[in-house]
């Protein structure tokens, strides 16, 4: 079995540079060197060559580069115990700046946690200030 078993955790994935991507897809590209030999040389899925290689011909270097990381940078706030004020007031800016979008299109939240639902503000009951 080559490889590392299916289901096997604790292992990093190895980060390729964009150098080491390159060279690996020119030898593919330029020398005609087959997915499998690469493998063999380089310890690297074929699959993954694959992926190189067809980011490469659509993009050429720059698409080899990483993707930036879209992740949410705010849910390490929401998970830490305790808070620095300046952290306190960045998660409060946040949730803030959530509520504002929410609203622009026109919902609101009712109820916390597994009750929350979100209503449309055209539902919503509101009183008017004209007498």
């Amino acid at each position: 079995m080559r490889g590392r078993p299916k289901g096997s955790t604790g292992t990093k994935q190895r980060k390729w540079t964009i150098e080491e991507k390159l060279e690996i897809v020119k030898k593919h590209v330029d020398e005609h060197i087959s997915f499998f030999s690469l493998r063999d040389i380089y310890q690297v899925n074929p699959g993954l060559i694959h992926t190189w290689v067809k980011k490469y011909l659509e993009n050429g270097e720059e698409g080899l580069k990483p993707k930036e990381n879209k992740r949410n940078i705010m849910a390490h706030l929401y998970r830490k115990k305790s808070l620095t004020e300046r952290e306190a007031l960045e998660l409060e800016n946040f949730k803030l700046k959530l509520e504002v979008e929410r609203l622009k299109k026109g919902y609101t939240v009712k109820g916390v946690g597994s009750n929350k639902e979100y209503v449309p503000t055209s539902k919503m009951n509101i009183k008017s200030s004209k007498n």
